[in-house]
């Protein structure tokens, strides 16, 4: 259960990712604040889609999926800083 979660989460942050690079501008936190370029949106989306590609080896390799969804966790968390500074107040 936790995989498939896992490899949900990593493919719609995976799509997420790869539309934002395609946006043709960037919010302030995210462009002056964090430095997120198109570039970085688009290696964010890779490693979203490796992190899909390795979950859905879990079950050939069970012991990868803990520390493979440990660090998704991260990596998901460090991504949505990005948004989620910039929604609490993109007009001040």
């Amino acid at each position: 259960m936790w995989v498939a979660s896992g490899i949900v989460l990593s493919l719609a942050l995976a799509i997420a990712a790869w539309l934002r690079s395609r946006a043709s501008t960037t919010t302030y936190y995210e462009g002056e604040v964090y430095g997120m370029s198109h570039a970085a949106h688009r290696g964010y989306a890779l490693t979203f889609a490796g992190f899909a590609a390795v979950l859905l080896a879990a079950p050939a390799w069970p012991a990868i999926a803990v520390p493979a969804l440990a660090v998704l966790a991260v990596a998901a968390i460090l991504y949505g800083a990005t948004f989620l500074r910039g929604a609490s107040g993109e007009d001040e």
